[in-house]
């Protein structure tokens, strides 16, 4: 069984720690609840909070997303819950304002504006009062939109400006208004420097956790997810010591360094991290603050390996046993047994190759952990020799953000940018435009969000990063229809490199191939290698199941190159 010390505190972040943890405590604990029952069981009920907090607003997710049934029960049921016990935990003596969104509307897009400004204060700030909150609380009836940033503002307006005040979080979802939440955030943050807001994401993935992170980040506050309630509890003592969580494998990441990321860009970050280390095979490892740093053949960070001072976010370390790990990251994806010894790959983070490789001493789950690494582990569907069907799906018909995608809001300026309706590239479902600013720029397949201010555009089919940008001119009046037949946005070639399709250049590249068409940039933007095929022809060999381009410079010799990945654009269901 694991055993985890608790961690020291920073005086100054205990009660928001306290809030926050509180919150995400009891949405777990909910899930167990009859999902019917809004107020908590008293059988049950959070520790009073002992500590003086300042003024708070309590924020409520009522969003039309808050009636799914997978908390078990209603998500609003949860939230619920949470936020009576949290009411109840809070000093008698404490100063409280509850508000909520996503109430006085629908979500039919004829609602848009005014459900993006849909935000009700259902208890003004004054002193605790226990059975009117409840009541407030337990009244609540999701129904519309998620104006996460407009309720930020409307929370903080309530709060005293002159002393500390603190705003809690609860969502499930992703602001698809216009106002991008992280810089209202920052906003009022510079505005009121003793403000902070704590987030709390509830079964939130993707951009909607992002924003969440942000927010938190951006205010001084803290920022946790509900997932499984063993991964809760021990996520909530982490967040308690920054330093203590920065030096625990987290996901993909250890001090602040990423797998994927290239020497160049760690040392960017850390100075004295080394130049160089010892080659093994096809790989370089490099020893740096007392863990092992480990480069593939293509410079990136493939593993990170701490040695005997290995330990998870979660609180998993050596000396645990392979029950404690099936408890928190749930079956292994692999458990093979060689001459080297027992060998467990536990995934690290949800759809995704990032994987905890376990050594094990001994059968079954009683097994004692012996080492541990982080590492791109966790096995995929292999490639054959046909060329494989990607399709990415990051947006919604609805213009929301799918899951696992992140959305960029700092490209909002190109200068001119507009969208075409017509014979749309790299797409598979019509209703996608093709959009881009002058001279190319932040070109590709872009959906509308609601109310069609702004698009959502996917600049490079090999990132998981939307851009938000707000078109010059409004959207053709036509539907936009897909190219027939399908011209991929991504191509990945057999040796690896990675193609992006270009319908607007600015220049042309070269001079030496009178009559052809550079329909694909390959690689970085420095190599200058493109895909190449004659005006108005397709680029793509199609014959048979693995197809074909032709690859070269500006002025060399094009060569064949089999594609072994397209990748597509399409609606996220």
């Amino acid at each position: 069984m694991i055993t985890r010390p608790l961690l020291p505190v920073r005086p100054k972040r205990v009660m928001w720690l306290t809030l926050a943890a509180i919150v995400i405590l009891l949405l777990s604990a909910c899930t167990s609840a009859d999902p019917g029952q809004a107020v908590p069981d008293q059988s049950n009920v959070a520790p009073k909070i002992t500590a003086d907090i300042p003024p708070t607003a309590l924020v409520i997710d009522a969003s039309d997303s808050m009636l799914t049934d997978d908390a078990p029960g209603l998500r609003i049921d949860a939230a619920k819950r949470a936020a009576n016990t949290l009411v109840d935990a809070l000093p008698a003596d404490s100063e409280l304002a509850i508000l909520t969104y996503g109430t006085g509307t629908g979500n039919s897009p004829a609602e848009y504006g005014a459900g993006c400004l849909d935000v009700t204060e259902i208890v003004p700030l004054g002193a605790l009062d226990v059975a009117g909150s409840h009541a407030a609380i337990n009244e609540l009836v999701p129904r519309g939109y998620t104006p996460i940033a407009e309720s930020l503002r409307r929370a903080a307006a309530v709060l005293p400006t002159d002393t500390a005040a603190a705003i809690v979080l609860i969502s499930d979802g992703e602001d698809i208004c216009a106002d991008p939440p992280c810089e209202v955030a920052r906003q009022l943050k510079f505005d009121h420097p003793e403000l902070e807001i704590s987030t709390v994401g509830f079964k939130t993935q993707g951009q909607a956790s992002a924003d969440l992170k942000c927010i938190a980040d951006a205010t001084g506050g803290v920022f946790v997810t509900a997932a499984n309630p063993a991964q809760l509890e021990a996520r909530l003592l982490a967040t308690q010591n920054s330093d203590a969580s920065a030096s625990a494998l987290n996901g993909d990441t250890l001090q602040g360094i990423t797998l994927g990321q290239t020497l160049a860009d760690i040392r960017s970050l850390h100075n004295d991290f080394p130049a160089g280390g010892t080659r093994r095979g096809d790989q370089t490892i490099i020893v740096w603050a007392d863990c092992e740093w480990i480069f593939g053949p293509d410079g990136s960070l493939q593993e990170i390996n701490p040695g005997d001072t290995a330990r998870t976010i979660d609180g998993l370390t050596l000396g645990d046993t392979v029950a404690d790990a099936i408890n928190l990251y749930g079956d292994p994806v692999t458990d093979t047994t060689d001459g080297s010894g027992r060998s467990l790959v536990f995934a690290a983070q949800p759809d995704s190759d990032i994987g905890y490789r376990i050594g094990a001493n001994g059968a079954g789950s009683t097994a004692i952990i012996t080492s541990m690494v982080v590492c791109r582990c966790v096995p995929g569907s292999g490639r054959t020799g046909a060329t494989a069907s990607t399709i990415e799906r990051p947006f919604t018909r609805s213009g929301g953000t799918a899951p696992g995608w992140l959305k960029d809001t700092t490209r909002n300026s190109y200068g001119y940018f507009g969208c075409d309706a017509a014979s749309v590239p790299g797409v598979v479902d019509d209703g996608i435009y093709w959009c881009s600013g002058s001279s190319g720029d932040g070109q590709g397949p872009c959906a509308p969000t609601v109310g069609s201010n702004y698009v959502l555009c996917v600049t490079d089919p090999f990132t998981k990063t939307l851009s938000l940008v707000a078109p010059t001119k409004p959207l053709p009046g036509a539907k936009p229809v897909a190219t027939s037949p399908e011209v991929p946005l991504g191509l990945v070639l057999a040796d690896g490199t990675q193609c992006r399709y270009v319908k607007n250049r600015g220049v042309a590249p070269g001079g030496g191939r009178p009559g052809w068409s550079a329909p694909y940039s390959c690689g970085a933007p420095r190599d200058q290698v493109f895909v190449w095929a004659a005006q108005g022809a397709d680029p793509i060999e199609r014959t048979g199941s693995g197809w074909v381009v032709q690859v070269g410079g500006p002025d060399a010799n094009v060569r064949p190159v089999s594609v072994t990945e397209a990748v597509y654009i399409g609606f996220a269901p």
